[in-house]
């Protein structure tokens, strides 16, 4: 069992992931360097992993490596003060960028690696006012038409540790999920939705959000 298969198997054995991480001696800089990092919410992006993991609905090694590792950019960011933007912009490329280099390090084969990568590039992916097939196309193009279920998956989870969640939850995620529900069940089922990727980075702004 190599290490990447140690991490996925101690994460959904514990009661919950985040007590694998309280108990076990991972050398991990990028989440150690979490602890020092603080949101809007006066909590550490340390905690705020912590709380997503333990909030997935699913569990398997896409979600959780993407929990782990969607915000852990946030460090290497100077944050701004502007309240209509993310406090860390462009943090979600940057976490992407360290969940490659630590999963191929860990020895995760590549197709978990791109998944995973995917959706932490991904999970900041602006959702307001974004039912039109141009923006959908382009969701589908940068998750991947076999990661969708993941990418919700983490969204939900991580707009449940901030406060006014289901709002969010009922009025921007369940709707945007519809639509690309009802996109993908237009399209012919031949197409492979092979498209080029491109920038997704967006914001997330539910009352504290990051």
């Amino acid at each position: 069992m190599n290490q990447v298969a140690e991490i996925i198997h101690g994460m959904m054995t514990a009661h919950e992931p985040s007590d694998y991480w309280l108990e076990v001696g991972v050398e991990f800089p990028e989440l150690d360097n979490s602890h020092s990092v603080q949101q809007r919410d006066k909590r550490s992006v340390w905690q705020h992993t912590m709380d997503v993991l333990d909030a997935l609905d699913v569990k398997n090694p896409t979600t959780l490596l993407s929990g782990l590792f969607h915000d852990l950019g946030k460090y290497y960011i100077d944050p701004t003060d502007d309240p209509s933007r993310s406090k860390f912009p462009g943090h979600a490329d940057k976490s992407a960028e360290i969940a490659r280099a630590r999963l191929e390090e860990w020895g995760a084969n590549p197709d978990l690696v791109d998944s995973v990568v995917r959706v932490v590039s991904t999970h900041m992916f602006d959702i307001r006012d974004a039912a039109r097939d141009k923006t959908i196309r382009k969701f589908v193009a940068n998750v991947g038409k076999d990661n969708i279920e993941n990418w919700f998956v983490l969204r939900v989870a991580d707009s449940r540790s901030y406060s006014g969640y289901k709002r969010y939850v009922n009025y921007l995620i369940e709707p945007f999920r519809r639509a690309v529900m009802s996109y993908l069940e237009r399209q012919p089922s031949s197409e492979q939705l092979d498209f080029e990727r491109s920038d997704a980075d967006g914001g997330i702004q539910i009352e504290g959000g990051d």
